[in-house]
């Protein structure tokens, strides 16, 4: 099943272009050690994720499909884990189910596909739960196989809070699993322990942490609080479809009913889907969070949630592997792996090139789409020894940081303004509106989703 995943994924890895926040991890895989150090002293991620991209990258030629590989394989590798798990929960036929579910999820998958850490914090949630349920099975063995049980708990948690600091939410559900699941009870102790020694492990990251979070906390992120139908949101893209999602949350509801509320059969998945699902819902009203991609490690335990209702149903073995059948078949033939995410930045510049009339400058808003449209204009931008901004504006392109104008050369006879979302750090468009005063517009396109081109030429 590992073998299955991991093909499905390989082939079509190369189908979206870099775009999103995939050309930020490339960008700073390819400098040197130094400045990555520098960087990582003031991202919102660990390093992990950056450490193993830059080793990777000097193995592979610097194209999507192969800079992709690496979460392709995290992805994969999550079956393992996840198949153990749905067997000791509710044997085979749980099992099968949940790692097909999650094979032919569109949401995971499209994941797998990025160059970001999502994929590997998931594979290390995964294991982290099964690693903890392992413990739980381990009175009766030999006390170095208990010993060893905890030190995989252990590198399991730092695996997850070294790839995203979202891990930390997987070490709180855990704790929690040990105090409201019975089978888990009788390892509250060693997992406080555990706890306590993967925060140890994170006593380095600990001020970035601090400090990430203060700022986050006092100055808001880009998100907004959701609306109340998020939750179902969420879990339709789990299921790949609103009519599957709706069948699967039925399932569930009759699953629950039938079986003791705090079953580990399913009181573990429910517990793992439905508190970060709820919590990080409620708490996105205070402070914004809501979003797919942090909860990616949460749909694991929902695929394991919907296996393991389809397997309390009544009537047997048969039944359990009909109704398995059936979820399997309403995820497989709503999954489209060949579907882009219509993200499209070689479009952006090709408008732009398209545009360019003797001396012409090109503002970028927000400044962060530069390593985007470098990319997109010339991958070997990524590689020279000057920083990507330095070597932009010797091609007359200007990332501006905030609201203020950059100064023009009085060369410049026309001005191309790419707006990637430039309310986001200018909400009162000052730079759109001085390019306005000073210059005339003579054309405008949508170059791709949500990324607006302009055209000013000089009076």
């Amino acid at each position: 099943m590992v073998l299955l995943n991991l093909v499905l994924k390989l082939a079509w890895a190369g189908v979206n272009e870099l775009a999103g926040d995939e050309p930020f991890t490339v960008y700073w895989a390819q400098r040197p050690l130094a400045e990555l150090s520098s960087m990582l002293r003031t991202e919102n991620n660990p390093p992990l994720y950056f450490l193993i991209m830059h080793g990777w990258s000097t193995l592979v030629p610097l194209e999507p499909t192969w800079l992709r590989i690496p979460s392709v394989l995290f992805s994969a590798l999550t079956v393992w884990p996840l198949y153990l798990l749905g067997k000791r929960m509710g044997g085979t036929s749980v099992a099968v189910t949940a790692v097909l579910l999650f094979t032919f999820s569109q949401h995971s998958y499209a994941f797998a596909h990025e160059v970001r850490a999502y994929s590997l914090l998931t594979l290390g949630c995964t294991w982290a739960v099964w690693q903890l349920v392992r413990l739980a099975d381990d009175p009766d063995r030999h006390p170095a196989i208990r010993s060893a049980s905890i030190i995989w708990l252990v590198l399991a948690n730092v695996l997850a809070t070294w790839a995203h600091y979202f891990g930390w939410l997987m070490v709180g559900l855990e704790l929690i699993l040990v105090f409201a699941v019975p089978m888990l009870r009788s390892v509250r102790v060693k997992m406080l322990a555990a706890a306590g020694i993967t925060a140890l492990c994170s006593v380095p990251l600990l001020g970035i942490l601090l400090a990430r979070a203060g700022s986050s906390l006092g100055q808001g992120t880009w998100l907004k609080a959701p609306g109340i139908e998020e939750p179902y949101n969420m879990i339709m893209r789990w299921a790949n479809a609103p009519v599957v999602a709706v069948v699967f949350l039925i399932l569930v509801t009759y699953g629950l009913t039938r079986v003791r509320s705090r079953s580990s059969g399913l009181a573990i998945p429910l517990l793992w889907s439905a508190l970060p699902l709820v919590g990080m819902f409620l708490i996105s009203f205070l402070f914004p969070i809501y979003l797919d991609r942090y909860l990616l490690f949460a749909s694991i335990g929902f695929y394991l949630l919907v296996a393991g209702s389809a397997g309390s149903l009544p009537g047997g073995e048969r039944v359990h592997w009909m109704m398995s059948a059936a979820c399997i078949i309403a995820m497989a033939v709503t999954f489209n792996p060949w579907k882009g995410n219509d993200l499209h930045p070689s479009k952006v510049v090709a408008q732009v090139e398209a545009w360019r009339d003797g001396h012409t400058a090109v503002i970028i808003q927000p400044a962060w789409y530069d390593l985007t449209y470098a990319w997109a204009l010339d991958p070997k931008l990524y590689t020279g020894v000057a920083p990507v901004e330095l070597a932009l504006r010797e091609r007359f392109v200007i990332p501006v940081p905030g609201a203020q104008m950059p100064v023009l050369d009085s060369t410049i006879t026309s001005v191309v303004h790419v707006d990637a979302w430039s309310s986001l750090t200018d909400p009162e468009y000052l730079v759109l509106n001085s390019l306005r005063s000073r210059y005339v517009q003579v054309d405008s396109v949508e170059a791709e989703r949500k990324v607006h081109l302009r055209l000013f030429r000089k009076r």
